[in-house]
């Protein structure tokens, strides 16, 4: 299921998300490589963990008895 809300993110977030918690890039390293600000970065990244949470929260809610 994780990988189907990774790929469902809209993909500014989801390569942030796949370069910085898969792949263990730092925050700087994921800016120099995709040419953004730190800033921007952790933008991007929390917003792709607020929109997995979401994704995953409703998926085992339903699952749960």
């Amino acid at each position: 299921m994780m990988d189907v809300a990774v790929s469902e993110l809209p993909e500014p977030l989801r390569i942030v998300f796949v370069l910085r918690d898969l792949q263990g890039l730092s925050t700087t390293e994921t800016g120099e490589v995709l040419g953004l600000s730190e800033g921007a970065v952790k933008t991007r990244l929390h917003r792709a963990r607020l929109k997995l949470r979401e994704v995953l929260s409703s998926y085992f809610s339903e699952r749960m008895p």
